[in-house]
């Protein structure tokens, strides 16, 4: 089975219907490119409906951060769908509400992408978490001390949120990626 063939088998697992409207959260790493480029793939397929590529400038990281937000809406014009970006003072944001960088930038992920799922009618919001994603957040857990509750790992699907390489490898991811550039 391929790496696509195994997206699409996820995307039947998590219920998602066919042709249906789904936003690609994309950082411009590796995984949510890839997360990308196949389901632009599987839109052309008629599996899904790619309605666009969604990215959001944690404002952390300066020129990087800038060139990630540039290279992802380059990405969108090459694949053909809206892009919808925006900002967010990160660092604010977690001095303000008295939480961690990590916690404010996934509020602010996540409200900025229900946001862009609205405007372009997407029903699903999908993300580039991997299996090793779901291991790594599962052993960060166990070393916060947290108990057999606190020990579950990234859900593959949390209402319109869905992560379809989550039954990936990313060391699979990162070979498709290098196999597509040769």
């Amino acid at each position: 089975m391929t790496l696509r063939d195994q997206v699409a088998s996820t995307l039947r697992r998590l219920e998602v219907p066919r042709g249906a409207r789904v936003l690609a959260a994309v950082s411009g790493g590796g995984d949510s490119v890839y997360l990308a480029q196949v389901l632009a793939d599987l839109s052309a397929r008629g599996d899904v409906t790619l309605a666009g590529l969604a990215h959001l400038n944690h404002q952390l990281r300066g020129t990087e951060g800038d060139a990630d937000e540039a290279f992802v809406a380059d990405l969108a014009l090459a694949l053909g769908v809206p892009f919808r970006a925006t900002r967010a003072d990160v660092r604010s944001l977690a001095a303000l509400r008295h939480e961690s960088l990590e916690a404010a930038g996934r509020r602010a992920r996540y409200r900025f992408l229900a946001d862009a799922a609205a405007d372009l009618d997407a029903a699903f919001i999908a993300t580039g978490h991997t299996q090793d994603d779901q291991a790594e957040t599962v052993l960060l857990r166990l070393l916060r001390g947290a108990g057999t509750r606190g020990l579950s790992g990234v859900r593959a699907r949390r209402g319109a949120v869905i992560r379809p390489l989550i039954d990936c490898r990313r060391a699979d991811v990162r070979a498709e990626i290098g196999r597509a550039h040769v």
